[in-house]
C-alpha cells in the first residue's frame, strides 16, 4: 500500500464511543502517512448515504477538549507525525456563527483522506470515498489527485465497532471549584487571551495549551516565545532551536488549526510579558508547572489596577517511555536529551587540506598518526582535542564531536580541580568557544552533567549510530 507525505483523518464516530478505538486507528493512519496528519472531527456523521454530508459546527464542551488531549497524547507514540486537530468547525457557546464557506487552506495539502467510517460490508466502498473525497475537498485544500481510504482498524476483541462506549477521559482542565462539572458543559469563549512558552521542537504536549488557547479565543490571540535570559536556566540551552525558527514553526501550526484568529507572536524576556501589562486580555492558558506563574501575572495586574485574567490550567501530558534523567511528562527538555549522541547534520564529504592552522607541526603529526592507523585497517580514527575547532582542525576530520555542560558547572568543575578562584575560572572559559559556537560546528553533541553510566550509554549510542553510518556510506575515497 502507498504511504503518503500528508493526510486528512477525518473522524465521524461519536466521542464517547472514539475514545476507546483511537489508538488502533492512529496505528493504521501512521502506516499510511508520514509525516503531517490533519484531523477533522465531525462527529455523527454519515457517508452512506445520497446526500452530500455537509460540514457543521461541534459545540466545544468540556468533552471535546478532553477529547483532544486524548488524541494528542495517544498521537506521541507515533513521533515522526506531525498531527494537527484543526479546530475551524469547534466552536464556543458564545460564538456559533455560520461555518466559513470557503475552502480553508492547509499548510501541508493532504493526499490522501482516511475515515474511521465504516461500511456494513467492511469494503472499500466506491460511493463511500466519493463522498469522503467531496465533503475533504469542500473544506479544505487537498492535493488535485487525491486518495481516499476507509481505514477499518483492528480494535481487537476488547473493543466493539459497533454501539456506545462510555469511557472517562482525564481532564484536560484542571477545575478552579471542587463542584464536579458535566462533560457536556459548554466551553465559555473570550474575546483574547495570551498563553506562553518556550516552544522548542513542537509537541503534542504543546499542542495541547495552544489548541485549548485557540479553543477559548475568539478574535486574537497573544502568544509569547520565550527567548535571551529565559532560556538561561534551561536544560542543554545550546541545543534550543533558534527563536526564529521556533517562531516559525508556531506559526504555521496555529495558522493551520484556527486561521480564523488573529495571532500576536512576540519574545518573552521577563516573566510577566504581554499578560502582565494588556488590558484588553481576558484569559491566561498555563500548564500545572506554570500555574504559579500565572497566579504572579494576576498578582503583578492587580498591582497596576488591571483586572485579574481568567487562569485555565492545562493538566500534564505524560511520557510512558520517558528514560532515567528524563522527565515523566512529554517536554523539550526531554527531547533536548534525547538529541545527545545522534547525528545533528551531515559529516563532511570529503577531507580537505590543511591550510592556515594554528599549529601546523601538531597537525602533521596527527594527520601521520591517522595514514598509519588507515594503513593498518582502521576504520575511525579519534582526534581528542580541547581546542580542535579553534585550532581549524574540523577540516581533517568527517564529523565533530562535542562535550558540553553548562557554564555554572564548568565553573565548579575547574575550580576544584586546578584549585582555581571563581573569577579565574571564569577568565579560562571566556577565552574558550561558548557552548552554543561549539554546538553550532558539531555533528554529534554529548553531555556529561549526570552520572557516569548515562554518559557512558550516550557514547555507546552515538558509537553506534557511527558504525551504522559506516557500514551504510558508499564505498571509495
Amino acid at each position: 500500500m502507498a504511504v503518503f507525505r500528508s493526510g486528512l483523518l477525518v473522524l465521524t464516530t461519536p466521542l464517547t464511543s472514539l475514545a476507546p478505538r483511537l489508538a488502533p486507528i492512529l496505528s493504521s493512519a501512521a502506516r499510511l502517512v508520514n509525516h503531517t496528519l490533519y484531523v477533522h472531527l465531525q462527529p455523527g456523521m454519515s457517508l452512506g448515504g445520497p446526500a452530500q454530508p455537509q460540514s457543521s459546527p461541534v459545540q466545544a464542551t468540556f468533552e471535546v477538549l478532553d477529547f483532544i488531549t486524548h488524541l494528542y497524547a495517544g498521537a506521541d507514540v507515533h513521533r515522526h507525525l506531525d498531527v494537527r486537530i484543526l479546530l475551524t468547525n469547534i466552536r464556543t457557546k458564545s460564538c456559533l456563527p455560520p461555518l466559513p464557506t470557503s475552502v480553508q487552506n492547509l499548510a501541508h495539502p493532504p493526499e490522501v483522506v482516511l475515515t474511521d467510517f465504516q461500511t456494513l460490508d467492511g469494503s472499500q466502498y466506491n460511493p463511500a470515498k466519493q463522498q469522503l473525497e467531496r465533503y475533504a475537498t469542500s473544506c479544505y485544500s487537498c492535493c488535485p489527485q487525491v486518495s481516499s481510504v476507509l481505514l477499518y482498524p483492528d480494535y481487537g476483541p476488547a473493543v466493539s465497532p459497533a454501539g456506545s462506549l462510555g469511557v472517562h477521559l482525564p481532564s484536560t482542565i484542571r477545575p478552579t471549584s471542587p463542584v464536579a462539572r458535566s462533560a457536556k458543559q459548554p466551553v465559555r469563549g473570550h474575546q483574547r487571551g495570551a498563553v506562553g512558552g518556550t516552544f522548542d521542537r513542537l509537541h503534542n504536549a504543546h499542542k495541547v495549551l495552544l489548541s485549548v488557547a485557540c479553543i477559548l479565543a475568539q478574535e486574537q490571540l497573544v502568544v509569547g516565545v520565550a527567548d535571551k535570559d529565559l532560556l538561561k536556566s534551561k536544560l542543554l540551552p545550546e541545543l534550543l532551536q533558534p527563536y526564529t525558527e521556533r517562531v516559525e514553526h508556531l506559526s504555521e501550526f496555529l495558522v493551520d488549526i484556527k486561521p480564523s484568529l488573529t495571532f500576536d507572536i512576540i519574545p518573552l524576556l521577563d516573566p510577566y510579558g504581554p499578560a502582565g501589562s494588556d488590558p484588553s486580555l481576558e484569559f491566561l492558558v498555563v500548564s500545572e508547572e506554570t500555574y504559579r506563574g500565572g497566579m504572579a501575572v494576576n498578582r503583578f495586574r492587580l498591582e497596576n489596577d488591571l483586572e485579574e485574567l481568567t487562569l485555565y490550567q492545562i493538566q500534564l501530558l505524560k511520557d510512558l517511555n520517558h528514560k532515567e534523567n528524563e522527565e515523566d511528562k512529554v517536554s523539550s527538555s526531554s527531547f533536548r536529551q534525547q538529541m545527545l549522541g545522534n547525528l545533528l547534520r551531515p559529516p563532511y564529504k570529503q577531507l580537505k587540506i590543511l591550510t592556515d592552522i594554528m599549529w601546523p607541526v601538531i597537525a602533521k603529526l596527527a594527520r601521520e598518526e591517522m595514514d598509519q592507523a588507515v594503513a593498518e585497517g582502521k576504520r575511525v580514527c579519534v582526534i581528542d582535542a580541547a581546542m580542535l575547532l579553534e585550532a581549524g582542525w574540523q577540516n581533517m576530520v568527517h564529523e565533530v564531536w562535542t562535550v558540553v555542560i553548562p557554564e555554572t558547572e564548568a565553573i565548579r568543575r575547574i575550580m576544584e580541580r586546578d584549585g582555581l578562584s571563581e573569577a579565574a575560572a571564569q577568565s579560562r572559559l571566556q577565552s574558550q568557544m561558548s557552548g552554543q559556537q561549539l554546538v553550532d560546528q558539531s555533528h554529534v553533541v554529548l553531555s556529561t552533567m549526570w552520572e557516569p553510566h548515562v554518559t557512558q550509554r550516550q557514547v555507546e549510542k552515538a558509537w553506534a549510530l557511527l558504525q551504522k553510518r559506516i557500514s551504510e556510506a558508499p564505498s571509495g575515497p
